[in-house]
This record gives C-alpha cells, sequence and structure tokens, in this order.
C-alpha cells in the first residue's frame, strides 16, 4: 500500500531552500581540495654529494674566518672567591662577608698572556645563582621605578616589599636586594687603569624602565644585608647606567 503526504506551503519555499543550499557549497579549487602537483625528489647517491660540496664551499669560508677570529681572542678568567677570604674564616665565609670589622681588600696578580687591544671588557661570573627561578625575577616592581608617585607600589617585591614599620623601600624585591657589591680596580706596572662603567645600559631602559626622580629609601636597612648599599642622593635613572644593569 502506497502512502502520499504533501505537506503545503507551495513551490516557493523549496526553491528558496534549494538556492540556499546550493550557496552554502564552497567554491571548487585545487587548493582547497588538496589537489596541487607535488614534487617528491629522489635522494640519489650523485644528488647527495653534490649537495654536500656545495654547502662545503659556501660554509668552510665562514668557518676559517670565524676560527681566524677566535684564536686571536684573549680571555682571562681569574676566580678569587675562596683566595680571598682568610684562613681563619673559610670554614665561615658568610661571616666573614657580613662582618663589618674585616677588611674585605683582596690584591690578585695574574699575567696576560697575549697583547690585548682596546677595548677590553670587564664582566663577573657568578656560580649556583638561580637568576632565573620564578620567584626571584617577579620580586620586583617595574611601576615604581619608573616614578616617584608609584614608589607605594611594592605588592610583588615580597620578601622585600616594606621595611618592619611599613614603609616601602625603594628599589623593592630581591632583584634589587641582592645587587652584586664587589668592586675592582685594575693596574698594569703600577699604572692604574680607568675603567668605564657608562655607557653599559640600553637607552630604552634609561628613558622608559627608571624614573628621574626615583631615589633610593629604605633601602638594605634590615639586618640581613643582601648586597651593596645605594647612594640616597643619586637618582636610580643615572645609576642604571652605572651599576644595575651591568
Amino acid at each position: 500500500m502506497k502512502r502520499a503526504t504533501s505537506f503545503g506551503g507551495g513551490g516557493k519555499d523549496d526553491s528558496s531552500a534549494a538556492v540556499s543550499t546550493k550557496n552554502n557549497k564552497p567554491k571548487y579549487s585545487r587548493f582547497t581540495q588538496q589537489e596541487l602537483s607535488a614534487c617528491k625528489p629522489i635522494l640519489t647517491p650523485g644528488w647527495v654529494i653534490s649537495s654536500f660540496i656545495v654547502i662545503g664551499v659556501v660554509f668552510i669560508p665562514i668557518g676559517l674566518a670565524s676560527l681566524f677570529a677566535s684564536e686571536h681572542l684573549v680571555e682571562i678568567v681569574e676566580r678569587y672567591d675562596t683566595d680571598c677570604i682568610p684562613p681563619a674564616y673559610r670554614n665561615n665565609s658568610l661571616h666573614y662577608i657580613q662582618a663589618s670589622e674585616t677588611n674585605k681588600t683582596c690584591t690578585r696578580t695574574f699575567n696576560v698572556p697575549k697583547h690585548m687591544k682596546s677595548p677590553v671588557f670587564i664582566y663577573y661570573e657568578l656560580d649556583n645563582y638561580y637568576q632565573n627561578h620564578r620567584r626571584y625575577v617577579k620580586s620586583r616592581s617595574d611601576t615604581q621605578l619608573r616614578g616617584k608617585a608609584s614608589e607605594s607600589a611594592t605588592d610583588t617585591c615580597e620578601p622585600e616589599a616594606v621595611t618592619s614599620n611599613g614603609q616601602p623601600i625603594v628599589p623593592c624585591g630581591l632583584v634589587a636586594w641582592s645587587l652584586f657589591n664587589d668592586t675592582y680596580r685594575f693596574s698594569v706596572k703600577n699604572e692604574v687603569l680607568d675603567v668605564s662603567k657608562k655607557n653599559i645600559a640600553w637607552k630604552s631602559d634609561q628613558e622608559n624602565k627608571f624614573g628621574s626622580d626615583v631615589y633610593p629609601k629604605n633601602f638594605q636597612s634590615g639586618s640581613l644585608i643582601g648586597g651593596g648599599k645605594l647612594n640616597s642622593s643619586i637618582p636610580h635613572c643615572q645609576r642604571s647606567e652605572n651599576h644595575m644593569e651591568r
């Protein structure tokens, strides 16, 4: 038994539905249908050998030039942290560093095997110092360093945010608190060499990250000193040029 069912509405709606279905069909292209021609090279021995020869011809001169430049580089590494501690304090080096009555001046003599052309760059190296640790990196306030009006912005500076009586520390945070405070003087045949500490910070940092009206305040005033102290009469923008970004 056959049954025919008819839905009302006329042929107009059926026509519009057909047109709508046709418009939704994506336009055909070889790119969308992934029918583009592909190149699949066959790695024959001759092709591989030729490729390595061409690469060698290009990079061998570059390697020789780099090797020649490195042979003329003079680098001297002098470690002084252990030898500069008196024998009486070898077992308690922390007390020697924190004690104010001990003389921390140390003289080291080393030989330069080759002539060093100017400029001569001086760097310091720290071992077992995890400066990329998340808590250490986040313990600073860029907002505070931009202007005096934001000196109370110490929310991200724990544990060196405020003093025991609630006063804000400027600059705050562990990054500033652990300021490297060793100083150096160099001499050759009793002639003191002038070591310049200027122009060693990015100009964008000096102009945008450090405000000219930001002065150190309540810095290193606690019982535990982490590094060097700062002169409260020198604004932070000048200090960033000479020391903080060293």
